[in-house]
């Protein structure tokens, strides 16, 4: 960890300090590749209009208008803009100093919203917020502020108020954007299981068979399964078995007796019982009701 990075844990065990701006400006870049650097501070940088990418050691981040990217101090990173894609930005750069009775500090900040401590505990080398407009307007104000606000304690204690906005803003919008993420691969699991009781309804699975197939542990994907679905994969295997037995009879001349195979119950009993007890009728009088109406049909 660089000496002057966001997360040093200086800033809040040994005295109370709070964020300093070292720099801003707006820049337009026309076709621009910047080698690696980094910067003693910590950096937001802000795209206005058109499009860039910003590399680091592990990875590109493309980036368009309204994105937000925040580079701990200390993280070696690089700008490219294309040539027929000029980008404008607006950098701020800061780093921290005693309070020195102009407040809030880190401390405060971290003690009073659990979004921002828990963006200074995962210590991540780069944030990156899409189309955030927000950020976009504390941004602005405080450059502003910063331009033409005056002089002495009143504009300290403003420039100070608005980069502690900006920094619990930027952790709140990252702590949503974990949460989203991790639903979204919540959603993906229970998408692919779902997919996989599809394609092996026909055979002799089991719960754990599904979880192995998304490389779950079975309870954990029996739980957010059940949340996603409001029905378990034990009942959603067997609403899927009984819809599938039903269009055979209805559509197919297959008989009764080989339609337990056809979706993998070994049982014919079983699958009598089952499909009585979810459609109220036993598989031969579901045939014949199902006969009957499309010969009406065809009157």
């Amino acid at each position: 960890m660089h000496g002057g990075s966001f997360f040093d844990a200086k800033w809040r065990s040994s005295g109370e300090f709070r964020p300093k701006i070292v720099a801003y400006y707006y820049k337009q870049w026309d076709e621009f590749l910047m080698g690696f650097h980094a910067h003693d501070a910590t950096e937001f940088m802000y795209v206005i209009s058109g499009i860039c990418s910003v590399e680091t050691k592990n990875e590109v981040i493309a980036m368009r208008k309204g994105d937000l990217i925040m580079l701990d101090a200390g993280v070696p990173h690089k700008l490219r803009v294309d040539k027929d894609s000029p980008c404008r930005m607006l950098n701020v750069e800061f780093t921290f100093k005693p309070c020195e009775g102009v407040f809030p500090s880190l401390n405060q900040l971290a003690e009073g919203d659990p979004a921002l401590l828990a963006m200074l505990e995962r210590q991540l080398d780069t944030i990156v917020l899409r189309d955030s407009a927000d950020v976009q307007h504390i941004l602005k104000s405080l450059v502003m502020e910063l331009d033409i606000g005056g002089a002495g304690a009143g504009k300290e204690t403003m420039t100070n108020l608005l980069i502690s906005q900006l920094l619990v803003r930027v952790a709140r919008l990252a702590a949503e954007d974990a949460k989203d993420s991790a639903e979204r691969q919540i959603h993906r699991y229970v998408r692919t299981a779902a997919e996989y009781i599809h394609q092996h309804y026909d055979c002799d699975i089991q719960a754990k068979d599904v979880a192995a197939a998304v490389s779950l542990h079975p309870v954990y994907l029996q739980r957010i399964f059940k949340a996603n679905m409001n029905v378990s994969i034990t009942e959603y295997l067997t609403e899927l078995r009984v819809e599938r037995a039903k269009m055979l009879l209805a559509s197919t001349d297959v008989p009764i007796i080989e339609v337990a195979d056809y979706i993998g119950l070994n049982s014919r009993q079983y699958f009598s019982m089952l499909f009585k007890k979810t459609t109220g009728m036993s598989p031969a009088a579901y045939r014949k009701s199902a006969a009957s109406i499309q010969s009406f049909s065809t009157l």
